[in-house]
């Protein structure tokens, strides 16, 4: 028989079954794609042996006027400078304090723990405080005690800290009278801590345990079209039955001959009311809202119809229905549902059946972000110099003139600051004119933070945020949401992120260069401060159901990995999800934690020159591009140690094998009634590296009906040089795996050639 190319479209696709996919890819993991090939993607090593104490969730890179290069980092413990493979700590001081009388005390005999008297100290577990002028105790030396040591808090008043030291006689008091305390700003979270309740929804409202689809409508449809098809409705729910006795306008239940067919929870119609229910019990609807979505509660007679209204999310749109016909949904459409906005959608958009949508105001049972996050930095440069804060913190400065062995200190502290921000959600420079603005922070004269107002200082100069008639500082709200999530600058503009809207700040070309911000579109949101990136013009991010891109407007990104994403993030700590682009290979990632982990364990990738996806497996809690340096940078763990990380150099996981892969989706013969029989495989495929003779390998897999769990039937050990390979697979469908475990080496995947016949069972 002759031999059978086996071409597969460009990217990874799982917005279907592996089987409906025919010639795609459908997983992946440390893999790329470059003009429509697949490669192993490049490798990672250590910046130096240092580490640093706490996960990284920021990192920015800038130059020195004499060529020094310098690397900002902010963890939930610190804040470093690194230069050189060092990194200096310039975590700002919160306060210094001289302790009492011999304050410190020890624990039992042999131990290296001390207690230390510090009335009011302010401090929170795993603070860092720096002793000085404290006396050898019981053994225990000044070298061990005049040093920073991190805090365990006993209470308001006293703390412990660890010392290599070991007490000679144990509950000895001592340290003399001159013991100083340089207490470091508190430290913050390093994961999100979850609260339930009345209002814990998004402000916009969210959609949980959804299924999606897409709109296949040729055309797409209009803002007043109520009749559209779907790529499969199959999941979008349907029912009708009667009420079982009369109701009043009042009643709190409603009995029906048969709630069977109805989800747990939902909407339903009677005549022209609409009622939301809670629960769905023993043939009654209960914890039941009357008189929904606008319409008037009213009486019904025993035996009335009773429809399940759905509904369904059309990018930023909700759309309600009652009935469909196979899968075009043609029945009781109401367009723009629950206030939002009846707009036209495109052939091909992201369809979810929404009913578990929750909205501002519903009592929810999901968990969500209040008030315990992750801390998180923004920092910029103001020249040389470095701005810098903690989320819903203050504003902190550090002059490079002052050198690396000074810590940073707060804005409003510098010399000549005047009326300067002391909280804000987010700082950077303007790339219009040098203004230094603060996102969400406290008006001026007052200390409570206000999350809709942004703050800039005057032109030239980062310390005088008071406006007077020759300056250019000022302030403006904005218009809507209820706070300022995140902000990103692109070339002339920022972007202004809030829980509801998204904003463009531009120049207001007045006399002093005020700037001024429009929407840009209601009913959209990002899923957290750092999930937005910048590459050229173009911003690219993502919030809780989809991928955009800006490019003076938005446009949803046609994602073949949504479901896959979106079905499995742990949404508890959004927060931590962010944005990075690789410029080098035109891509950006989306860093995310998946539904069983608290941390990011995973990531999808985007080409936004050749519109592919793919996904794989990586650690990575902050990233930035090559520009200063030549390669990105990234921070990382191994084990429980934390690192920074050069990427895109060599071909191994610091210095360890790469395992890097992709796999098709199922390929058969015609419709796949016939078996087929495969023995051999003529391999395409450029080995490079350090070593170019070893092996990747081909793994072929097999089932026979879709429902079958794929088994691995051959593999093939292919090298650069290999001209063929035997195997011998009996089967309906075959999947096939290309796989590299070793180190040194790096692939890139041609066209596939295999000897395929049609074959019985026997």
């Amino acid at each position: 028989m002759p031999l059978s190319k086996i071409q597969f479209q460009p990217g990874v696709n799982r917005e279907t079954t592996s089987y409906a996919n025919e010639n795609g890819w459908f997983n992946s993991d440390l893999i790329r794609f470059r003009k429509g090939r697949p490669e192993k993607m490049g490798g990672w090593e250590r910046l130096s042996s240092n580490t640093i104490e706490g996960t990284g969730r920021s990192l920015h890179v800038w130059a020195a006027l004499n060529g020094s290069k310098y690397l900002g980092l902010g963890t939930e413990s610190k804040f470093y400078i690194e230069e050189g493979g060092g990194y200096n700590d310039i975590t700002p001081i919160r306060t210094t304090t001289t302790l009492g009388s011999n304050p410190l005390k020890t624990g039992s005999s042999g131990s290296g723990v001390v207690t230390v008297t510090a009335p009011s100290h302010g401090a929170v577990e795993g603070d860092f405080v720096t002793f000085s002028g404290a006396t050898a105790v019981d053994g225990i030396t000044t070298g061990q005690l005049n040093k920073e040591h991190q805090i365990t808090l006993i209470d308001s008043n006293s703390f412990t800290i660890s010392t290599a030291g070991s007490a000679s006689s144990g509950n000895t008091s001592g340290g003399g009278s001159s013991v100083i305390a340089v207490y470091q700003i508190n430290t913050g979270l390093g994961t999100v801590i979850a609260g339930n309740g009345w209002g814990a929804g998004l402000w916009g409202g969210y959609v949980t345990g959804y299924t999606q689809t897409t709109l296949n409508d040729s055309g797409g449809i209009s803002n007043s079209d109520t009749s559209f098809t779907l790529t499969s409705a199959a999941d979008f729910e349907t029912a009708s039955t009667t009420t079982s006795s009369d109701r009043s306008a009042s009643d709190t239940t409603i009995a029906v001959a048969d709630s069977s067919g109805f989800p747990s929870k939902g909407t339903i119609k009677i005549g022209s009311e609409n009622i939301r229910y809670g629960s769905n019990s023993n043939n009654v609807f209960g914890d039941i809202i009357r008189g929904d979505d606008g319409t008037t509660a009213a009486s019904s007679s025993s035996g009335d119809t009773v429809t399940f209204v759905g509904l369904m999310l059309i990018e930023d749109e909700l759309v309600q229905y009652t009935g469909k016909s196979s899968n075009t949904i043609n029945a009781g459409v109401v367009r723009g549902a629950r206030g939002t906005l009846a707009v036209a959608h495109d052939d091909g958009v992201g369809v979810k059946e929404a009913n578990d949508f929750v909205g501002w105001g519903d009592e929810s049972s999901t968990s969500a972000e209040v008030g315990s996050n992750i801390r998180l930095w923004t920092q910029d440069n103001w020249g040389e110099d470095l701005a810098f804060n903690v989320y819903d913190g203050a504003p902190y400065y550090w002059d490079k003139t002052l050198g690396l062995g000074n810590r940073a200190t707060s804005l409003a502290s510098q010399t000549g600051a005047s009326g300067a921000p002391t909280i804000t959600r987010r700082i950077m420079m303007a790339p219009q004119a040098r203004h230094l603005v603060c996102f969400a922070c406290n008006p001026l004269g007052e200390t409570q933070q206000d999350l809709l107002l942004v703050r800039w200082s005057s032109l030239e100069d980062p310390f005088d945020w008071t406006p007077t008639a020759t300056n250019t500082a000022d302030s403006i709200r904005v218009s809507s949401g209820s706070e300022i999530i995140s902000a990103k600058k692109t070339r002339q503009e920022m972007l202004i992120w809030t829980d509801t809207s998204l904003h463009s700040m531009t120049s207001g070309g007045g006399d002093f260069g005020a700037f001024r911000i429009g929407m840009v579109a209601s009913n959209v949101s990002i899923i957290g401060p750092n999930a937005a990136t910048t590459v050229g013009d173009k911003v690219f991010w993502m919030d809780r159901e989809n991928f955009y891109v800006y490019t003076g407007r938005i446009q949803v990104i046609p994602c073949t990995l949504l479901r896959y994403v979106f079905d499995d993030i742990n949404l508890e700590q959004g927060f931590k999800c962010f944005a990075a682009s690789n410029k080098m290979f035109d891509e950006v990632f989306w860093f995310y934690p998946t539904a069983s982990s608290t941390e990011i364990d995973r990531y999808v990738k985007f080409n936004f020159t050749e519109n592919t996806w793919d996904l794989g497996t990586l650690s990575r809690t902050a990233w930035v591009d090559y520009g200063i340096h030549d390669n990105p940078r990234a921070c990382g763990k191994d084990g429980d140690v934390n690192y920074v990380y050069i990427h895109e150099t060599g071909n191994n996981a610091d210095g360890a094998a790469m395992t890097s892969f992709i796999e098709s989706a199922d390929f058969d013969l015609g419709d796949g009634e016939q078996f087929m029989f495969i023995d051999r495989l003529i391999p395409d495929i450029s080995i490079t590296g350090s070593d170019t003779s070893a092996a990747v390998n081909y793994i072929l897999k097999t089932r026979n009906f879709p429902g079958d769990s794929l088994s691995t039937n051959s593999t093939s050990a292919v090298q650069s040089t290999t001209q063929q390979a035997f195997l011998r697979s009996r089967s309906r469908q075959a999947a096939l795996r290309i796989e590299s475990t070793v180190t040194d080496v790096a692939w890139t995947l041609g066209d596939l050639r295999l000897n395929v016949r049609p074959d019985g069972l026997r």
